[in-house]
């Protein structure tokens, strides 16, 4: 019972993370291959996310070790490659050489634009051209 509230609240953490925190790091400071720590902590803090989870938004937007992972929050490259495997569980179907871009481009909405069908009477008909 215990396992199934942390992993419910882990996947809450994720998508918030995804969905909040990947815009405003976006916003903030461009699209880049990963942000650094105190880049990461700073924002996390602005919109008050919940910061128990900030290895694993570390893991996220950050593929190596750097001075700061370390000294902060006492993450080395193993233990780093462990949370990058438990992310990539969750939301990239195992594939750990993920990227912060790909992290980022799972923010992003994938809903209807606009405009008229290409064939408007195959769409009036169910068959759409799409």
């Amino acid at each position: 019972m215990i396992e199934l509230i942390r992993k419910f609240q882990l996947k809450r953490a994720f998508q918030s993370y995804v969905h909040t925190l990947g815009p405003a790091l976006t916003k903030r400071y461009g699209g880049s291959d990963q942000y650094t720590v105190l880049q990461i902590k700073k924002t996390v803090a602005h919109l008050k996310l919940n910061t128990q989870y900030l290895p694993y938004a570390v893991a996220m937007y950050r593929h190596e070790q750097s001075k700061n992972t370390v000294d902060i929050l006492r993450l080395d490259q193993a233990f780093l490659d462990c949370l990058r495997l438990e992310v990539a569980d969750a939301l990239f179907d195992g594939n750990r050489s993920y990227t912060a871009r790909d992290v980022l481009a799972l923010s992003k909405s994938v809903k209807w634009k606009g405009g008229p069908s290409p064939n408007w009477w195959s769409n009036n008909l169910g068959k759409t051209s799409l």
